[in-house]
């Protein structure tokens, strides 16, 4: 069963991520109190999900031991192939979400995370970026739904 596993938000650009263990979400504004909240230039850029086991397979791999919050992205989740989500709606309780692309790594996390070929390694493995259709709020542990 897919699953959101962590909630990640960060209140200002450039600050560290944090956990929170519910989240609202607001149709075409984004996430409430996370940096891009009203603050993005392309709809696609309201929301960002990962899944956790991409980033245990990169610990794994680079022999690391980063927190999911680490890879700076909003949702985390587990029991999804999100690369397969992209062009496709997606629902967790109420909130639907459009998934519009890949979100590739990039340098900055590479940087802040002091990781060589991180970008490389993570390239396709990195999560999707998607937009908010319906909103509402998201828990930890809320089951996920890929719906067309």
């Amino acid at each position: 069963m897919a699953k959101i596993k962590a909630i990640n938000i960060s209140n200002h650009d450039g600050n560290n991520t944090f956990y929170v263990n519910q989240a609202i979400l607001i149709k075409n504004k984004g996430i409430i109190n996370d940096r891009y909240f009203e603050n993005f230039k392309k709809n696609y850029e309201q929301v960002t999900f990962i899944e956790s086991e991409k980033i245990d397979d990169f610990n794994k791999k680079t022999k690391q031991k980063l927190e999911y919050k680490d890879f700076r992205r909003n949702i985390i989740t587990s029991g999804i192939n999100l690369n397969e989500a992209v062009n496709k709606n997606i629902q967790i309780n109420n909130v639907v979400f459009k998934v519009h692309q890949l979100c590739q790594p990039c340098k900055y996390l590479q940087d802040k995370l002091g990781i060589e070929n991180l970008v490389k390694l993570l390239a396709y493995k990195s999560g999707v970026r998607a937009e908010i259709l319906k909103s509402g709020k998201i828990s930890n542990y809320d089951q996920i739904k890929i719906i067309e």
